[in-house]
């Protein structure tokens, strides 16, 4: 670590402020403890020890700090520029920040999960797999029931369902086999399912072109976790907090291709390729981010303030890689509705978005951004 900067803070020193403007470095804890608070999700405090890192997410997004970053006691802190992300040439930290992102993304997601789940208890057992099946099929999600079903069958080959399960298949038609252009390199078309909630797909999926959706089942809905474009990667590896919402189900919302490898392959990829590793960075920062919005749109009280930031919070995984004028969301009111858990009329829902600058609502009800620009300059407020 000698070509970084080696700083000390004593006890009670505030290193990121909640709402402030991103800095252009972060920090790895070479000694001592930091408490990030988090006043938005219940005085919610994460703790970092020595090998720590902090301040990464906003370095590379450019977004405002949503936690405060305080020092527990005396601590040495090595501060890294964002701009030597591309210089990095340790493989073990590579490794280690991309571990550290994936994790806080967990932690963030499981915190959202929690917040909108109605019942504490799971659906995730194999007695309510037909009812999982169910949701998808009425979805539309053909090769997800299917999917979902096969893998029952597979794991639980001697449970009382067996013949329910059975007959439910009967009606599906699974969707067309993946192509191979090459090796690693698929092409599926619109419909087809990656990977359900029962599966664990070990692999990495990195969208070439097309769009993946990611899906789970909460409150007897599927609940859309996120929709992702050309050069998203997603993750198939089980999760490392052992909370079942944090297993998805995903697929092909168009026609796609897509590139899959391990985590191996990943590491090396982001330690040969400097583009690729600052790309992947600002993706997972960004996706952490995105569901920090999620929750404070949530905890909102008033409707029109939820559908606000849940707006921008959809606004920010569309535009990582670009920034068009305008844009028609890919989300459904349903799905806007299923991932605030509101229970409230489609009308009351058209009323409030009509009040909200830079948006229409076409013929279908589908949601337009009509200046994504002025969006995100009118509300920025509201995210902090």
């Amino acid at each position: 670590m000698d070509k970084y900067k080696l700083v000390k803070y004593t006890k009670g020193t505030v290193i990121f402020r909640n709402g402030e403007e991103a800095k252009d470095y972060f920090y790895i804890i070479s000694r001592g403890k930091i408490l990030s608070c988090n006043t938005f999700c219940d005085n919610f405090t994460i703790k970092y020890n020595e090998g720590g890192i902090i301040g990464i997410i906003q370095s590379v997004t450019g977004e405002p700090y949503y936690s405060t970053s305080e020092t527990a006691e005396d601590c040495e802190l090595w501060q890294i520029k964002t701009e030597n992300i591309n210089r990095l040439n340790n493989k073990h930290l590579i490794n280690k920040i991309s571990n550290y992102l994936s994790f806080i993304l967990e932690r963030w997601l499981s915190k959202y999960y929690s917040i909108i789940t109605k019942n504490k208890i799971d659906l995730y057992n194999k007695d309510d797999i037909l009812t999982m099946a169910s949701i998808y099929k009425e979805g539309g999600f053909i090769d997800a029931s299917y999917k979902l079903c096969k893998a029952y069958l597979n794991s639980f080959k001697e449970n009382i369902n067996i013949d329910k399960v059975n007959n439910f298949i009967k009606s599906l038609t699974p969707a067309k086999k993946p192509e191979y252009i090459k090796k690693n390199l698929l092409k599926i078309t619109k419909g087809y399912c990656l990977y359900s909630e029962l599966e664990i797909s070990n692999y990495i999926y990195y969208i070439k072109s097309g769009k993946l959706g990611v899906y789970n089942i909460i409150n007897g809905k599927y609940i859309t976790r996120a929709v992702y474009t050309s050069g998203y990667i997603i993750n198939g590896y089980s999760p490392v907090l052992e909370y079942k919402p944090l297993l998805t189900t995903v697929i092909a919302l168009e026609d796609s291709v897509i590139e899959i490898i391990n985590q191996d392959e990943l590491i090396k990829n982001l330690y040969s390729n400097a583009e690729l590793r600052i790309k992947f960075i600002k993706m997972i920062s960004i996706k952490i981010i995105s569901t920090v919005l999620k929750i404070k749109a949530v905890k909102k009280e008033n409707i029109r303030h939820k559908f606000i930031l849940i707006i921008y919070s959809i606004l920010k995984i569309e535009t990582l890689f670009s920034m068009p004028e305008y844009l028609k969301l890919l989300y459904k009111i349903d799905d806007i509705k299923n991932m605030l858990n509101l229970d409230i009329e489609n009308e009351i829902i058209y009323s409030e978005l009509k009040k909200i600058k830079y948006i229409e609502l076409d013929s279908l009800n589908s949601i337009i951004v009509i200046d994504i620009v002025n969006y995100f300059k009118e509300y920025e407020d509201y995210t902090k």
